[in-house]
């Protein structure tokens, strides 16, 4: 069972999402602006938080950027806006996926239970140590990045990432191959989510534009930095 902060302002649509959710096993909290759900957030900690992107008091953007500050629980975008600056924005301030409404919720569901189990991995047991690259140095034990002697704060996602295409260098990785084995989930849903998540991770890794991640167009991309 996982604890769940569902901010939705639309009630109904609040109402129904709770109940497929607490149907299978989950404890829902909800919120429908970003005022209640930071007094939520304030009084206990949760296994994931359902977002949306258009809340009365201010935009969820908004309210993922400051949960960010302070807490590392994954974050699913749930929206009827398909824009790509709006899911572009959704992911740069912090989400970890995006989701278009109406949602399915076994599919929901599956989303929930994968970036959950990827979050807690983080921080399990440790794995390898050091691996030293050109740019950077990845310590797998402590789940840390260091560039140039300072430590770089990536998302779970982006460490997920990073670590997945270090296992797979020199190697052409499929968008579809990425969201599977990042995201644990068959179904690759918008591309947007992968492009968008990568580009943060050039900014952070590679602001000397090494080409540590190179763009192979409508295919995928290939990490080399040896």
């Amino acid at each position: 069972m996982y604890h769940i902060l569902l901010v939705e302002d639309d009630q109904d649509l609040s109402a129904i999402t709770c109940a497929n959710l607490t149907h299978a096993g989950h404890q829902v909290d909800t919120a429908f602006t970003c005022t209640q759900a930071e007094e939520l957030l304030a009084q206990r900690d949760y296994d994931l938080i359902l977002l949306d992107v258009m809340l009365p008091d201010r935009s969820g953007d908004e309210l993922c950027r400051s949960i960010r500050k302070t807490c590392d629980c994954p974050i699913i975008f749930l929206s009827c806006l398909e824009d790509s600056d709006i899911i572009v924005g959704a992911l740069r301030s912090g989400g970890d996926d995006y989701m278009v409404k109406p949602v399915r919720y076994s599919e929901l569901l599956a989303r929930a239970d994968a970036i959950i189990r990827r979050s807690r991995q983080r921080t399990a047991s440790p794995q390898n140590g050091i691996r030293t690259f050109r740019s950077f140095t990845m310590d797998t034990i402590h789940h840390r990045i260091l560039r140039d002697g300072q430590e770089v704060d990536l998302s779970s996602i982006e460490y997920a990432l990073l670590l997945y295409m270090t296992d797979h260098p020199d190697t052409l990785l499929l968008y579809h191959d990425l969201y599977k084995n990042v995201w644990d989930n068959d179904s690759l849903g918008d591309i947007r989510t992968v492009m968008v998540h990568i580009s943060n991770l050039r900014k952070k890794l590679d602001p000397d534009h090494r080409k540590i991640i190179s763009t192979v167009r409508g295919a995928g991309y290939i990490f080399s930095d040896v």
